[in-house]
C-alpha cells in the first residue's frame, strides 16, 4: 500500500527550507511566518519519525535523511507544477526565456521569426540577464547561460564553445598598424581583462603588466563591438556571435590566434519541464540553429 502523502503545505515549506537552508527566508518565498514553515517541517518530522533539520541559534542545516529527501521533493514539485501547466496551457502558450545580452541581440533575436512562424501559438518572453535563475521563483521555462555545463538537476545542452579573440575595424587596424600581437598593448582595447590576459599570454606578448589595462568594461560583448564599430578600439569576443560583422568586413579579426578555454554556451532547463511540449519545440529549435552556425565556414583573420 501506498503511503499516505504529508500535508502539501508542510512538503512545500520542506522543499523552500532546504533549498535556502533557512526558514526565514522559506517564509518569505512562500508568504508564511518563519513560525509558521518551522511548524509545518515539525509536522512533516513527526509523520516520518526523524529529523530532516538540525536546528541552530542562527541557521538550520539538513540532517542526511533531508540531504536524501530533498532533492527528490524539488522534483516531485517540478512534475507537479510542470503537470498542472499543461493542463491549463491554452490555445496561445507562453516561454519565457532568459538569455545572456550579447547571445540575445547578436544572435538568438535575428532567428526567433523563423520559430514564431513555425509556431504562430507559442508568445515568446523574452528576458535578459547574466545570472543564472532561480526556476522556480523567476517564472523563467529555461535560460541560455555560459559555463562549465555543470547546473545538477537540470537538462543541459551545449550550443557553442567559448572561442574568443579579439576584432576591430579594417580601417582601426591599419592605422594604427597592427603587425603583430604586442602592438595590441598600445592601443585601447574593451571587453574581459581575464579574456584579454590569456589571449596575449597565449600569443607570447610579454611584459603584460607594462600596458594591460583595458581601456573600458562594459561588461557586455555586444556593447563592446558597438563601439569598436564606431574605430574606437579593439573588442575582445566569441567571434561566432558577430560573424556577420565579420563576414561583411565590417569587423576583421588582425590575428589568427583564437582562445579556446573549455567552456560553453548552454540551453539550460529543469529536468522536470523535459515533457513539456513547447520546451521540446523550442530546444529542437535552437540546438539546430545553434549546430547551423557552427557548421558555417569561419571568416579568416585579415
Amino acid at each position: 500500500m501506498r503511503m499516505k502523502l504529508p500535508p502539501i503545505a508542510a512538503i512545500r515549506a520542506f522543499e523552500a527550507a532546504a533549498r535556502h537552508q533557512s526558514f526565514t527566508k522559506a517564509a518569505d518565498e512562500l508568504g508564511m511566518t518563519q513560525a509558521a514553515v518551522s511548524y509545518q517541517i515539525r509536522l512533516l518530522e513527526e509523520r516520518i519519525g526523524t529529523p530532516l533539520f538540525t536546528r541552530e541559534p542562527r541557521q538550520v542545516t539538513l540532517t542526511e535523511t533531508g540531504r536524501r529527501l530533498s532533492p527528490k521533493v524539488t522534483e516531485a514539485l517540478d512534475l507537479l507544477g510542470s503537470a498542472f501547466a499543461e493542463v491549463a496551457e491554452k490555445a496561445t502558450l507562453e516561454l519565457a526565456i532568459s538569455v545572456l545580452p550579447t547571445v540575445a541581440s547578436a544572435w538568438l533575436v535575428p532567428r526567433l521569426s523563423s520559430f514564431q512562424a513555425a509556431n504562430p501559438n507559442i508568445k515568446i518572453r523574452l528576458h535578459t540577464s547574466n545570472e543564472m535563475v532561480d526556476f522556480i521563483r523567476d517564472d523563467i521555462d529555461l535560460v541560455v547561460r555560459s559555463g562549465g555545463g555543470n547546473w545538477p538537476g537540470n537538462d543541459v545542452f551545449l550550443l557553442f564553445p567559448m572561442v574568443y579573440a579579439p576584432v576591430c575595424t579594417p580601417e582601426f587596424r591599419d592605422r594604427h598598424r597592427l603587425a603583430n600581437p604586442a602592438d595590441l598593448l598600445t592601443v585601447r582595447r574593451f571587453g574581459s581583462a581575464n579574456w584579454w590576459r590569456r589571449w596575449l599570454t597565449e600569443a607570447g606578448v610579454k611584459n603584460l603588466d607594462d600596458g594591460n589595462d583595458v581601456g573600458l568594461m562594459l561588461g557586455v560583448q555586444a556593447m563592446d563591438v558597438a563601439v569598436t564599430l564606431l574605430g574606437q578600439g579593439v573588442a575582445m569576443v566569441v567571434t561566432t556571435f558577430f560573424a556577420e560583422e565579420l563576414k561583411s568586413g565590417r569587423l576583421v579579426q588582425p590575428f589568427s590566434h583564437v582562445v579556446e578555454d573549455g567552456r560553453g554556451y548552454f540551453l539550460v532547463y529543469p529536468e522536470a519541464r523535459r515533457r513539456s511540449r513547447k520546451v521540446q519545440l523550442f530546444r529542437d529549435w535552437i540546438i539546430a540553429e545553434a549546430a547551423a552556425t557552427r557548421s558555417a565556414p569561419a571568416v579568416p583573420a585579415q
